[in-house]
């Protein structure tokens, strides 16, 4: 059964479900698509169309070469196209109205994913009164992209970030569309894990997405530290004169076109090569040519503090108390490292660690030893800097006084993998990154696996505490744990697990250790005086 809904540029035809309570669009073009003339350009308006447009399948996603099937990350995309501004809707029955808005953005470390992934299905929210809309933006060298001939063209002397951009569209296009679906444009909160999470961070920095949302729940996002002129830290972000000095190395390496002819250019020609820095994801030179997790952040794909968008560090706005202020949720995995490069060797980590921390490295080695577990604890070192580091610090800074609410928590169930299914991360997994989004949307049926009775029930309540929260902008609810208010003392950390209970951080430790670390090196001393403040 369809159901047709009109919004600015025409009628969108989508589909009813068997009982009728939810309905679904899929495909909305939410601008123009960025090809030609209008790849590297702040996305366009969509032009009006006559008639009912079909909103029955998924649109493209962007340009990619992502993690194979057998691999926790893999984005779920069917089709790729540079037309791939689109967004899909889930909300209730015709007729329903002043439903909470949940905008999701996709995992993929800005480099691959796709809304249409079967995970972030949205018919089981939708039933518990939510209006959600997930979204496919620009990616990779596509999406971010900085060039001195872009900067120069562009009115703001800034380029790159066109993925968020394209976020930042796609909310306007809910604010001005998605009362047609039932939604509250006054009642938005964005989620997202990883790219998703530090999306988060970034658009909460952004004087273009003022007034766009009112709530964030903030999975797993990294990027706070300060911007970097060269390669170096995994959970920094460039500058824009070190990105603009990125795009013209690339621009050199694929015939040295002008800009013109940079928009020209066959996809492929542009996406295939790799720049010549054979520098490993911490900075080093450690590891093996193969490994290039990470080195997006320094190849021409990866948000920008580019003077515009993002005119100053994430970790500098929330030091400063000066980020979007709205009630947050942000929280990470048990197991960062999952989809991490690690070292097997440990006299090569050891090598490894003392050549990038320094005075620190005995303190490093002493929570993240060189021994028979390297392997392990060298990606558990990796992913406690990169992404537990960051989420911790978030919400430390939003919980300031005078701030909105922040809620903190650990995701620390382990799913149960299927024993049959090829899993490329399944001697590294646990509660790995990212692991909690069947949980959340309710799509255990995305994958195979022996789902027991505890499983749904986490699920039942995790998803209740993200709805509620996007009503209230507080998590708590009738038949839920309660979940505290997240303060410096370290006792409101809620653990999620079947049995969810409060407790202290679960590695305070190497925590207290990443903020020496951080206050020293680059001086993130805005941390520390917001922190003491």
């Amino acid at each position: 059964m369809s159901d047709e809904v009109t919004v600015e540029c025409g009628v969108l035809r989508g589909r009813v479900s068997g009982d009728g309570a939810t309905r679904r669009f899929l495909g909305i073009p939410y601008a123009k698509a960025p090809v030609g003339n209008l790849r590297w350009r702040p996305p366009q308006a969509v032009e009006p169309w006559s008639g009912a447009r079909e909103a029955l399948a998924f649109g493209p996603a962007a340009p990619q070469a992502g993690p194979a099937p057998t691999s926790l990350y893999f984005g779920g995309v069917e089709e790729q196209s540079e037309d791939c501004l689109n967004l899909n809707v889930w909300t209730g029955a015709a007729g329903s109205e002043g439903r909470p808005v949940m905008v999701w953005f996709h995992f993929g470390a800005f480099q691959f994913g796709s809304a249409a992934n079967p995970l972030y299905d949205g018919e089981r929210l939708a039933r518990q009164g939510v209006t959600l809309v997930t979204v496919n933006n620009r990616l990779g060298r596509l999406g971010f992209l900085a060039h001195p001939e872009l900067s120069e063209e562009s009115g703001h002397g800034a380029s790159g970030n066109y993925g968020l951009m394209d976020q930042i569209a796609a909310l306007e296009w809910v604010r001005r569309n998605i009362a047609a679906f039932g939604g509250d444009p006054a009642n938005v909160t964005l989620f997202g894990v990883s790219a998703g999470g530090h999306s988060i961070h970034c658009l909460r920095c952004s004087p273009l997405a003022h007034g766009l949302f009112q709530k964030v729940i903030a999975e797993s996002g990294m990027g706070f530290t300060h911007p970097l002129e060269g390669i170096g830290d995994p959970a920094g972000m460039q500058s824009l004169s070190a990105a603009e000095e990125t795009g013209t190395e690339l621009a050199e390496l694929v015939g040295g076109p002008a800009l013109e002819q940079l928009r020209k250019l066959p996809l492929q020609q542009l996406l295939e090569p790799q720049l010549p820095r054979t520098v490993g994801p911490w900075g080093l030179d450690f590891l093996p040519p193969e490994v290039t997790v990470g080195l997006a952040i320094f190849d021409g794909g990866y948000p920008i503090v580019d003077g515009y968008v993002l005119p100053e560090a994430p970790v500098d706005v929330y030091g400063a108390g000066r980020q979007i202020d709205v009630p947050m949720i942000a929280g990470s995995a048990g197991n960062e490292s999952s989809g991490l490069p690690f070292i097997t060797d440990p006299a090569t980590y050891r090598e490894a660690v003392e050549a990038e921390f320094g005075e620190l490295a005995d303190a490093i080695l002493t929570l993240y030893p060189a021994d028979a577990d390297t392997r392990q604890n060298s990606g558990r070192l990796l992913g406690d800097r990169m992404f537990t580091w960051a989420t911790w610090t978030a919400a430390r800074l939003q919980a300031a006084p005078g701030k909105q609410p922040a809620f903190y928590y650990r995701f620390v169930h382990e799913p149960p993998l299927s024993p049959d299914a090829e899993i490329a991360e399944r001697g590294n997994a646990r509660a790995f990154h990212g692991a909690e989004l069947p949980y959340v949307f309710g799509s255990f049926g995305a994958r195979d696996w022996p789902w027991t009775d505890a499983d749904h029930e986490l699920g039942r309540q995790i998803s209740a505490y993200w709805v509620n929260f996007a009503r209230t902008g507080d998590p708590n609810g009738p038949g839920l744990p309660e979940w505290p208010r997240f303060e410096e003392d370290g006792e409101k950390t809620m653990q999620l697990a079947p049995h969810p209970q409060v407790g202290d951080i679960p590695n305070r430790e190497e925590m207290e250790l990443w903020d020496g670390f951080y206050a020293d090196w680059r001086g993130v001393g805005a941390v520390d005086a917001a922190l003491e403040a």
